[in-house]
């Protein structure tokens, strides 16, 4: 016995203006579904989003919506936070082990719901920290006695693969046609 087809949906086109947008700010959820290592989940609260691909609209391959993200500090000087289901288990451990698969979802800044933005095959955190040393001088050769961190910044690389039109807004810093 086959399952019953869905019921047909209604659409409902909209427009946008394509850069129209300086900026897009929203939080990011991203909760672990990998069948190996720790689920993880990561919440970062103030991400300003940007193209970072071409749109690709003739090809033979899947398309694929590719943003950056800013991850900015929120108000309370945090980049965001990552939770660990189990904070006991020491290495080395082959359950540590992890193939990454996950949910992801963005939530626009003056939302009050986060949005499933579908597949997401490229979830990537790149943190960017920048130091300055200091050398002594006091010996015969200049030597290292001190790093400080001067600088932090993150990076989200992320590939959607669906053409919604919420994604299209983030991957083109679409702004939304008002029609009178």
């Amino acid at each position: 016995m086959s399952e019953p087809r869905p019921s047909p949906r209604v659409a409902t086109p909209a427009s946008f203006n394509i850069f129209g947008a300086d900026a897009i700010f929203a939080e990011v959820k991203f909760v672990g579904a990998n069948a190996q290592g720790p689920q993880l989940t990561i919440d970062l609260p103030n991400v300003m989003f940007r193209p970072n691909n071409r749109l690709g609209l003739i090809s033979d391959e899947w398309g694929q919506l590719q943003v950056t993200g800013e991850v900015l500090v929120d108000a309370s000087g945090i980049f965001g936070t990552l939770s660990h289901p189990d904070s006991t288990l020491t290495s080395p451990l082959t359950d540590l082990y992890y193939i990454g698969k996950g949910v992801v979802s963005v939530k626009p800044a003056g939302g009050t719901a986060f949005r499933d933005v579908g597949n997401v095959p490229v979830f990537e955190f790149e943190p960017n920290v920048t130091t300055l040393p200091h050398y002594s001088s006091r010996l015969g050769v200049r030597s290292k006695d001190l790093e400080v961190i001067r600088e932090k910044a993150a990076v989200l690389q992320m590939t959607m693969e669906e053409f919604s039109y919420d994604n299209l807004l983030i991957a083109l810093l679409g702004q939304a046609l008002v029609i009178p």
